[in-house]
């Protein structure tokens, strides 16, 4: 007796339906981008040089040197979004503080700094506190040093380069200050205004 003959198709349905299905393919490595700057409350540095003007027609160069604490982050998706508070120390060269005729000034501030609280570029720092200068050339006065002027300055920068997330910024920007001589018995404060450029590290 001649068997039956067979049905290809049956046969090729059923391996397909025996047949383990394909591994999935792994999806190609992506390479990890560098995160913002963490939101923990960590030290934080800035270094400005600057060039003020005041009353005179001759300006004052300025160092300056911010020590403080950033503080935790509002949000956790603002964890670039950071402000600091901490101690600057100032000294400043030249003729733009009009209340001393020795040209030289050291000042003593308590700063609030922002680095991207508005805009992820935008550097701002305000604060206040005191001025010192050398008295031994005004007449009539003793020499050394004295607190003399009460002053609130702040500060508007951007901060430049391709990353401005990196924990290592520069910065660019205008300098306000007003100050009013309690020794001199000034009548109004008088304002000075400049320029800086530094660095930040956060």
């Amino acid at each position: 007796m001649t068997p039956p003959p067979v049905d290809l198709t049956e046969l090729d349905a059923v391996a397909s339906v025996a047949q383990p299905p394909a591994p999935a393919t792994a999806p190609p490595e992506i390479a990890a981008k560098p995160g913002p700057v963490k939101a923990r409350p960590h030290f934080v540095f800035a270094n400005h040089y600057g060039v003020t003007m005041g009353l005179e027609e001759i300006p004052s160069g300025d160092i300056a040197l911010f020590f403080g604490r950033a503080l935790p982050a509002l949000a956790p998706s603002r964890t670039h979004r950071r402000w600091a508070l901490g101690y600057q120390f100032t000294v400043s060269i030249g003729a733009a503080d009009r209340y001393f005729l020795s040209g030289h000034t050291h000042r003593h501030h308590l700063m609030a700094v922002s680095y991207g609280a508005l805009r992820p570029r935008l550097y701002a720092a305000l604060g206040g506190g005191m001025a010192i200068f050398a008295g031994w050339l005004l007449p009539s006065k003793p020499s050394g040093w004295r607190p003399s002027v009460a002053e609130v300055e702040g500060r508007l920068g951007y901060i430049f380069g391709r990353r401005h997330t990196r924990r290592l910024v520069g910065v660019v920007g205008g300098t306000a200050r007003v100050g009013w001589n309690a020794a001199s018995l000034e009548r109004a404060p008088v304002p000075q205004l400049g320029a800086f450029i530094g660095f930040v590290v956060r």
